[in-house]
């Protein structure tokens, strides 16, 4: 008898659960559908709104064309995400970003990078009670780019001083606010993903106002 006739899989019940339930792969493709249908809905919403917005957009920055995204694998889960506005460069980024994120939440965010940065901390600091109840964070991870509510990655602005706020934004150079719908609120299944993606829009971008 070989050594490899002696293998067993050794699956955990758990295991075994997981490999017959299909149900979530049989809904997903309809469910990421209807996602993409709502997202793009916003992203209309926002070109309206951003017509006549009062902001100071960076030079360069697209007002009128959406970048919608669908991944498999943010920490795990399928995701999709909307750009409007939308500005990258290597030292200024400028732009609103939805993420719907499958078994985590809705979120709006604003994510703004360069010279301006802090004026904008200052803004957020001062106008810092406007957010609260709203479920407002601000992200302190060293990157934009990382959105799991765990491991201190964000902190609900409410919660911090002044001074923190702006101590904060000057360790990790950017700002990311971002407001949070979770999918496990009851309320959730009748969230207005327009109205609620364009008075996020509203309520982020006043801090980049004078």
């Amino acid at each position: 008898m070989t050594k490899f006739s002696e293998q067993t899989s050794n699956w955990t019940s758990h295991e075994i659960e997981m490999l017959n339930h299909v149900e979530v792969f049989l809904h997903k493709p309809a469910i990421m559908k209807k996602g993409e249908s709502l997202l793009s809905s916003l992203g209309e919403g926002m070109m309206l709104e951003l017509e006549q917005s009062k902001v100071p957009f960076p030079p360069g920055t697209k007002l009128n064309k959406t970048q919608l995204v669908r991944g498999e694998n943010n920490g795990g889960f399928p995701f999709l995400s909307l750009d409007i506005p939308q500005m990258f460069s290597k030292v200024e980024m400028f732009t609103f970003r939805t993420l719907f994120w499958w078994g985590h939440y809705l979120g709006f965010s604003l994510i703004l990078k360069g010279k301006h940065v802090p004026r904008y901390a200052v803004k957020l600091a001062a106008c810092k009670k406007n957010f609260a109840g709203s479920n407002v964070y601000l992200s302190t991870a060293p990157t934009p780019w990382e959105w799991s509510l765990e491991n201190n990655n964000f902190k609900k602005v409410e919660d911090l001083a002044e001074g923190e706020i702006q101590s904060l934004i000057e360790t990790v150079d950017y700002i990311k606010v971002i407001r949070i719908f979770p999918m496990n609120d009851p309320s959730f299944n009748s969230l207005n993903w327009v109205e609620a993606g364009i008075t996020a829009w509203k309520d982020l971008s006043s801090i980049t106002t004078e």
